[in-house]
């Protein structure tokens, strides 16, 4: 593999980290925000009918957040090894950087 592919395939690898990680925290937050909302509902005395739909949302929402942080665990090794693999041909390139950067905050999550 040329060294142009070398960096062209860490860009899209760490773009993908990225995008995960951003679904990850959006999910989390979304859950958070759906079981407060299910708890006021609760408090208030709600529409049962108006209670359970709120609860499928938060449901549907929680369901998500494994399954997304299985995607990121996925994403993060195959950039980490692309990385380890890569990082001779890609010495010195803002791509190279910016990869160590997204793995390095994405582990932080893990950690």
């Amino acid at each position: 593999m040329s060294s142009a592919e070398i960096v062209r395939n860490m860009k899209i690898k760490t773009s993908t980290l990225k995008r995960i990680h951003k679904e990850y925290v959006y999910y989390q937050k979304e859950t958070e925000k759906e079981q407060t909302r299910v708890e006021s509902m609760k408090a208030a005395g709600a529409d049962p009918h108006d209670l359970r739909q709120a609860e499928t949302v938060l449901a549907e929402s929680a369901m998500m957040v494994p399954d997304t942080r299985q995607r990121l665990e996925a994403a993060l090794s195959d950039l980490k090894s692309f990385v380890a693999d890569n990082a001779q041909d890609a010495a010195d390139t803002e791509e190279l950087a910016a990869a160590k950067e997204a793995v390095a905050e994405v582990e932080g999550i893990f950690s």
